[in-house]
């Protein structure tokens, strides 16, 4: 190989002047790629000093392969004379990776023994920009992809708010070509109940220059409509104006038929709630209400219980007063050893009296026990009902001979249908109470007539009468009116009254003025037949 040429004092010269203040690493190489001369800016590149670089080659500095690369172009430029532009990658001094953008070409220079042929590199390091290129590459497919696969539709408008650019998905959501959304041709698509309010809000927010979000239907290529969302923002100038509007469309028609089912369901939910409000309301009425019946009817109970000890110890005081007059008038009987006539007539009375009073305590005592088991048979067939009420009267005149009991029954039909003990003990009862509370008003008052299809009874006294607000409870059993105070009595013969008519089909009432007596009316109907059976449930 032939000797460097660094040793030429003058080539060295001129090579120092010709490229003294070139801006970019230049290297000079002999044919066998010794280095002839480098520059500042190469001696940096390389991290060699001048005077230590010359005679020295690229296997020096860099990796065979990269030296083995740099060496064959050498030898092609020399061998052809072509001129070559191309980029190169090589590890720096610090052993990162540079980009080189390289110049090669053959020069002849004079020497002393004639002129020598030379390759003069001039170097370009490109490593930053080609770093940024690549960032720059990067970023470009980062946002391309992100543009392309954004759900949502770009949209551009000018400062007037006319549309001038769509992105692609333009055409697949409506069925339409980009350009047939320019200006306002979007508002084509929008559904004709959205577009007032669209198009009011889209104006606004260009007058105002305030961001537009919105919610519209638009109409799909298979003819129906989606739900999309478009938001829009203004591009201000320095001066404040708009210079223009960055938009975008989005599908949010799954969101807007959940939020609807949501609505719906919603909607359906306050509905139960009001009619289970509602219930509620009635059931809890009911419940105050079967309370309040409860409470009344326990009050009730415990009334008639008192009602009822009250009555065993009035019975037991009833019976106890005929049996004191039964045993007066025998032992008065035995006593004697030769009675009268009259005074055995006189005591057989008073037996026959007691007798009487005891026969219809008993049946009364049957008659609640019937009552309280609910079995009351009727058995109804004709009778005379003014003979009967007649024979009732008599007997009460035998028994009460100190009151007068005026009797008119011409008005009754010769016949009623109705069942005879029944309605004896009915008007026995009432008789006997009229003649019991009026022990200083001896007349009593009997009428029968006929009237509207009914044949109605009445039996008026005017003895001691009745409280007004006593009258609603007067046929209650056990119940005593206020003003029988000191009177002698059961409390049960005006409720067997109430119940034997009941079963006819009829009414029994009561009017009354204190101290004036009282009137009782028993209404029947005036044809009936039949027999009526009431059994416990």
């Amino acid at each position: 190989m032939n000797a460097p040429l660094a040793a030429d004092s003058a080539l060295s010269g001129t090579l120092s002047a010709l490229f003294k203040d070139a801006h970019q690493p230049i290297i000079v190489k002999d044919e066998g790629s010794r280095f002839v001369h480098l520059n500042d800016l190469a001696c940096n590149m390389i991290g060699a000093k001048p005077e230590s670089a010359i005679g020295l080659t690229d296997y020096d500095f860099l990796p065979r392969a990269e030296a083995d690369a740099i060496r064959a172009m050498d030898v092609h430029v020399f061998s052809t004379g072509e001129e070559q532009h191309f980029e190169e990658e090589i590890t720096g001094p610090d052993g990162s990776l540079k980009v080189l953008v390289t110049h090669k070409r053959r020069v002849r220079m004079p020497t002393r023994n004639g002129s020598t042929a030379l390759l003069v590199a001039v170097i370009e390091d490109v490593t930053d920009l080609r770093k940024a290129e690549t960032v720059l590459r990067a970023s470009e497919e980062h946002y391309r992809s992100l543009v392309e696969l954004h759900p949502q539709t770009p949209w551009v408008a000018d400062s007037l708010g006319n549309v001038t650019e769509v992105g692609p998905e333009w055409e697949q959501l409506s069925g339409r070509r980009r350009g047939d959304a320019a200006g306002s041709g979007w508002e084509t698509s929008v559904h004709p109940a959205d577009i007032r309010r669209v198009r009011a809000a889209w104006v606004r927010a260009v007058k105002e220059g305030a961001r537009l979000d919105i919610e519209f239907r638009i109409a799909t290529p298979e003819g129906g409509y989606r739900w999309f969302r478009s938001r829009a923002a203004p591009k201000l100038a320095p001066d404040g104006s708009v210079e223009r509007w960055y938009g975008l469309l989005e599908d949010v028609n799954d969101r807007q038929i959940a939020l609807q089912a949501l609505r719906d369901s919603e909607a359906k939910l306050r509905e139960h709630r009001d009619k289970l409000e509602k219930l509620v309301d009635v059931r809890t009425e009911e419940v105050r209400q079967k309370n309040a019946e409860l409470d009344r009817m326990l009050q009730q109970e415990r009334e008639v219980n008192a009602l009822q000890r009250r009555f065993v110890a009035m019975i037991s005081h009833e019976f106890r007063t005929p049996l004191a007059i039964i045993d007066a008038a025998a032992q008065r009987l035995t006593r004697v050893k030769a009675p009268s006539p009259e005074f055995l007539a006189d005591k057989a009375a008073q037996i026959k009296g007691a007798v009487v009073r005891m026969v219809e305590l008993m049946e009364s005592v049957l008659a609640a026990g019937r009552l309280e088991m609910r079995t009351i048979a009727i058995n109804k067939q004709p009778i005379s009902l003014g003979k009967l009420v007649a024979e009732c009267v008599i007997r009460r005149r035998e028994i009460s001979p100190t009151h007068r009991i005026h009797l008119d029954v011409s008005g009754l039909p010769e016949e009623v249908t109705a069942d005879r003990s029944a309605l004896e003990r009915v008007f026995a009862n009432l008789l006997s109470n009229a003649v019991k509370y009026a022990p200083q008003s001896p007349d009593v008052y009997v009428r029968g007539w006929q009237v509207d299809g009914v044949v109605k009874v009445s039996v008026r006294d005017t003895g001691i009468g009745i409280d007004e607000q006593d009258l609603s409870r007067l046929f209650e059993p056990y119940f005593r009116a206020r003003s029988a105070s000191g009177i002698a009595g059961t409390g049960i013969g005006l409720n067997i009254v109430r119940e034997i008519v009941d079963l006819h089909g009829g009414t029994v009432t009561v009017s009354s003025v204190p101290g004036e007596g009282a009137t009782f009316t028993v209404v029947l109907p005036s044809a009936d037949c039949g027999r009526v059976q009431v059994e416990a449930a």
